[in-house]
């Protein structure tokens, strides 16, 4: 995760390229767009064509952004919503596929007590079912899946 220094803001073009070659192991983003200033919800991936399985382009829209720091802890906590349409091709020639995707991050982010140039941190990621999903109706409020993965920022 790459924050800018002027903004204060996380450099999302740069983070989720990172992130997505690093899981899969290899090149594959050809490019990310994204422009904070004329449209901060929204951000366009895409991919190496023919060099992901389940991937041509992906669509992120953020919404529902909530941020507070906790004086008494020190601790800053901010959470976001966000909608992913993923676009590949489909099993039927000539039909391409759209798979939706709803999640929830919420991160925790406290200064370590011995080194304040540490942050420690938590994101707490819940999915949810997509109203389009056949099994919506089974479970249309609750999370479906929750991973939640500690985080260290180190600033250079």
């Amino acid at each position: 995760m790459k924050i800018d220094e002027k903004t204060g803001l996380e450099d999302r073009k740069v983070t989720l390229m990172s992130q997505i070659n690093a899981n899969l192991g290899y090149s594959s983003v050809t490019d990310i767009l994204y422009n904070p200033k004329s449209n901060p919800n929204r951000l366009s991936i895409d991919f190496v064509e023919y060099r992901t399985k389940n991937a041509e382009r992906v669509e992120l829209f953020f919404n529902a952004r909530e941020s507070q720091f906790v004086p008494e802890t020190g601790t800053f906590v901010c959470s976001e919503h966000a909608r992913q349409v993923t676009f590949g091709t489909g099993s039927e020639p000539g039909v391409p596929r759209q798979v939706t995707t709803n999640y929830a991050h919420f991160w925790t982010w406290k200064k370590n007590s011995n080194n304040p140039s540490i942050l420690t941190g938590n994101l707490l990621t819940a999915a949810f079912l997509d109203p389009q999903d056949p099994m919506f109706f089974e479970e249309p409020s609750k999370p479906v899946a929750v991973f939640s993965h500690i985080l260290s920022g180190v600033k250079t």
